[in-house]
């Protein structure tokens, strides 16, 4: 996998320019840490990969663009501009969901449920541009082929995981937080993950929460610590932390709207987790028989459920399966021949 003949293009090393909206660092979520880890190990592998969010970025240099994200749409619609005056190759990692059939209708929602429609022709476009999309889920493509009937060459490339969320020491984590036996949730704090019916349920089975991650909306944060006054909340922490919260974690809980499949999911897998999570989205096809899923809507099925999660022991054969499929170092391998693919067939 260390050899440059994964990466060569006419002879020479490819060159990759990944496109993303301007605040992935500073609003981290999916993508970013999507994005970051398949630079690094692109890299590893001996491709010249640039990140840009500049939407007149010289392109001359590049063999393909590789652009990530069509919910935050509009970005990615300027970064195609630029692209098409250059006439290169495209490879889009969509990240797409039609996650306004999850909103109740209301006056806000409907504002919301507007401003996406006003949207998809971006979207289309930019799905039809496209030489090759890459989807993390067949799941997830047959929604993008479902919203705007259209058929396009796409392969599906997993989103992956690091080995080193098999590596954690729950001792460092209960030595600072003397807390044991605890539901484990990270994501950014939004309605959309549906933290505020974790804390409830959690709340009212008397199992402790621990939530992580940054806050999207203070008005939900404020409305989760109300309903559940024991939860531990951690703002932000790094990879090396992270991968000890997990080890000390009995479950790992996101009962989201929906989740393609769920980055964290993989981390907290590997990590000696139970996964509980949302049954929408593309979570089967990851996790297979492994996790327990539940109604994002139905407090009572995710009542049920997190009590036979946290109950029974880790199946060990469940981390096999993610080291088997999901390490980074497989996805990036397929990910090199997909961008083989599309620099050298007329696709």
């Amino acid at each position: 996998m260390n050899s440059p003949m994964f990466s060569l293009y006419r002879g020479e090393l490819m060159r990759v320019l990944m496109y993303i909206r301007k605040d992935y660092k500073k609003n981290i979520a999916g993508d970013s840490v999507l994005l970051i880890k398949t630079k690094e190990y692109l890299s590893k592998a001996k491709v010249e990969v640039d990140i840009s969010s500049n939407t007149e970025e010289n392109l001359d240099r590049y063999d393909i663009i590789h652009l990530f994200n069509t919910i935050r749409v509009f970005d990615t619609y300027q970064f195609l501009k630029n692209i098409l005056k250059y006439k290169k190759k495209i490879v889009l990692t969509p990240i797409y969901w039609n996650y306004i059939k999850y909103l109740p209708k209301n006056p806000t929602n409907n504002y919301r449920i507007s401003y996406w429609k006003k949207q998809n022709p971006m979207r289309k476009e930019i799905f039809e541009k496209a030489d090759m999309i890459l989807p993390s889920s067949e799941v997830e493509m047959r929604e993008i082929e479902k919203s705007f009937n259209i058929k396009v060459p796409y392969q599906v490339v997993f989103n992956g995981v690091d080995k080193i969320f098999a590596e954690g020491n729950r001792n460092n984590f209960l030595d600072k937080f003397q807390k044991k036996d605890f539901v484990l949730s990270v994501g950014r704090i939004s309605p959309h993950k549906n933290q505020l019916t974790l804390a409830r349920v959690t709340k009212r089975l008397g199992i402790p929460l621990v939530l992580v991650g940054p806050i999207n909306d203070l008005n939900y944060y404020h409305q989760c610590m109300r309903a559940n006054k024991d939860i531990l909340y951690i703002s932000k922490t790094c990879h090396a932390k992270l991968k000890d919260i997990y080890a000390a974690a009995k479950v790992h809980a996101l009962v989201s709207w929906y989740e393609i499949p769920g980055l964290v999911s993989l981390e907290a897998a590997l990590g000696n987790c139970n996964i509980l999570t949302t049954k929408e989205g593309s979570t089967r096809e990851y996790f297979k028989k492994y996790a327990d899923y539940v109604d994002p809507y139905d407090l009572i099925d995710i009542e049920k459920k997190l009590i036979e999660s946290f109950r029974k022991p880790f199946d060990p054969s469940f981390k096999d399966y993610i080291v088997e499929n999901f390490l980074w170092e497989k996805v990036v391998k397929k990910l090199i021949s997909c961008y083989t693919y599309v620099t050298t067939n007329n696709v």
